[in-house]
């Protein structure tokens, strides 16, 4: 009689090693397996989505405090060359700091950078006076601080102030 339990444990510890990769869901009490759960998702209605772009209320994010200082290693004042983008259906954006260049390049576009609806990142900002300042040169534009530097590797950039549009990136 010893026997049966000692070849039924041998044979319970080779059928755990013949099954395929089990995931941690699997093996858990309860746990779903993927197929279980994907077939009970509702499915997606895409007669729901708006007709137009949500843009998000940015006037929860009052203090902006705990962002600051930005700092973008791979960004300088300068001037660019201007080339031709791209990339349908891209909302104008651009791309400054709190240096004197910024500001009035700022000031000097901010009718244009208005009317085209373009949405500023100020990507080298030290403090909340230092945003004031750029926000200043344009009023009604809404301009965040934000760290360029993932934009600066992607778009191949190298200065700011720069306009950055659908179809061109220029100065």
């Amino acid at each position: 009689m010893k026997r049966i339990p000692s070849a039924y444990n041998f044979a319970m510890l080779l059928a755990a090693f013949a099954q395929p990769g089990l995931s941690f869901a699997e093996v858990q009490p309860g746990g779903f397996t993927r197929p279980q759960f994907e077939a009970s998702r509702p499915p997606i209605n895409n007669k729901t989505q708006p007709a137009r772009a949500i843009h998000a209320d940015l006037s929860a994010f009052a203090d902006e405090t705990w962002i600051l200082p930005v700092r973008s290693s791979h960004l300088s004042p300068g001037q660019i060359t201007t080339r031709t983008l791209d990339m349908p259906g891209l909302q104008p954006f651009f791309l400054v700091g709190e240096d004197p260049q910024s500001l009035a390049w700022l000031h000097q576009r901010a009718t244009e950078l208005q009317e085209m609806g373009a949405a500023g990142l100020a990507v080298v900002v030290t403090d909340t006076q230092a945003l004031a300042r750029i926000r200043a040169a344009a009023p009604g534009i809404t301009i965040l601080p934000v760290n360029g530097n993932d934009i600066a590797s992607r778009l191949k950039i190298e200065h700011y102030p720069v306009l950055i549009t659908a179809t061109s990136l220029e100065q």
